[in-house]
């Protein structure tokens, strides 16, 4: 071949290579697409809570003196009225059981009394048609209705002996239990402040008490949940250390005042029911439904503009062009977006930035990559 021919054919070549290279680069580019499924979607605010007593107290003894005796201890369940410690008794242990002896003797006068009156009675009954008959002196039944009139002013005393002996023992009763310290409640000891021996004042704190039955869940979220959060919403929270037993409950309050240094706001949880594992101060995972698309059509969270005024989807004609479409967004997770406002048949760019507004593509489904990957040589 001779020196024309050789560069001829180099040129040849390079034309058709710029021919081709031209061609490639005129080609619209391809992009995945995808088209809208229907499917529920379930929108949830995520935080961390804690679960907190509604009703909790410090509880002690009214007087002061040395602890006797401890009958609980921290993590204890307690019901309502039982003995959780007392003070030692000093003086006043001996003067009840002394009050109540004397309680004791004068209701037993008393009941002697009575029954010393009635027989006189009954004697002055016998006596009286005697003596209108004759048959005994009026001076007999005399001294017996005197011994009456007596007998019913013992009586009387001995009924004055007793409520004294009975308020004396009401007296004394409550400075008994002034030493010991009962549980107002149901519920659960969370701290112990005292031992036996430990000298202790009027009112001090021996026990702080927590009642389970009226708990609810503290949760913290971002302040840009505000208006998504509704009284009422269900709640499912899990704790990270029984992860399979969810608890159930609903928003009880939302607020009412956003902490501006932190950027959140403060909701509140009344669970339907506290398994026997939950204690006061409990971390749980806390997810809250604030919105709930059944049945509709949805779209992955890459396809749709969310933060677009109003969202926005790219859709993308038979031919290949792409246009900027509004659509509603009805409810959304982290992958995927309930929309309302589009054909269930009309493709959108799977990533919503990929192309702009009047560019064309070559449209690519997940079906068509795995066609091609199944094609021998591929």
């Amino acid at each position: 071949m001779n020196k024309v021919a050789k560069r001829t054919a180099w040129i040849v070549g390079i034309v058709a290579l710029l021919l081709v290279l031209s061609w490639f680069r005129g080609r619209p580019k391809e992009l995945m697409v995808t088209t809208p499924q229907k499917r529920d979607v379930i929108e949830l605010v995520v935080a961390s809570g804690t679960v907190n007593s509604i009703r909790r107290t410090a509880v002690g003894a009214e007087s002061a003196g040395t602890v006797a005796t401890i009958e609980v201890d921290e993590g204890d369940r307690v019901t309502a009225g039982q003995l959780l410690g007392q003070l030692t008794a000093g003086e006043t242990d001996a003067r009840l059981a002394q009050t109540r002896a004397a309680l004791r003797a004068a209701d037993k006068n008393l009941t002697a009394e009575q029954a010393t009156f009635s027989k006189i009675q009954q004697e002055i009954d016998r006596l009286r048609p005697l003596a209108r008959a004759g048959q005994v002196s009026k001076a007999e039944l005399d001294r017996q209705i005197a011994d009456g009139e007596i007998q019913s002013a013992r009586v009387a005393a001995a009924r004055a002996g007793l409520q004294q002996a009975r308020a004396e023992v009401n007296r004394v009763a409550p400075e008994f239990d002034r030493r010991e310290v009962r549980a107002p409640f149901d519920g659960l000891i969370t701290r112990r402040l005292v031992d036996p021996g430990t000298p202790v004042t009027a009112a001090q704190t021996w026990f702080e008490i927590s009642e389970l039955g009226e708990s609810e869940i503290e949760v913290e979220t971002d302040e840009n949940n505000l208006g998504k959060l509704r009284v009422g919403q269900t709640v499912i929270a899990v704790s990270p250390a029984y992860p399979g037993t969810p608890l159930r409950g609903t928003v009880r309050q939302v607020g009412p005042f956003v902490d501006s240094e932190r950027g959140v706001v403060l909701v509140k949880v009344t669970p339907e029911s506290l398994p026997d594992f939950v204690l006061p101060n409990m971390t749980v995972d806390v997810s809250i439904e604030v919105r709930r698309s059944e049945g509709g059509l949805a779209l992955p969270v890459s396809a749709v503009s969310l933060q677009a005024r109003p969202p926005h989807v790219m859709a993308v004609a038979s031919d290949g062009t792409v246009s900027l479409m509004p659509v509603t967004v009805e409810g959304r997770n982290p992958d995927w977006v309930a929309v309302a406002g589009i054909a269930a048949s009309q493709q959108v760019l799977q990533e919503v930035s990929s192309a702009r507004p009047g560019s064309e593509i070559r449209p690519v489904t997940a079906g068509d990559q795995t066609a091609t990957a199944g094609r021998p040589g591929t």
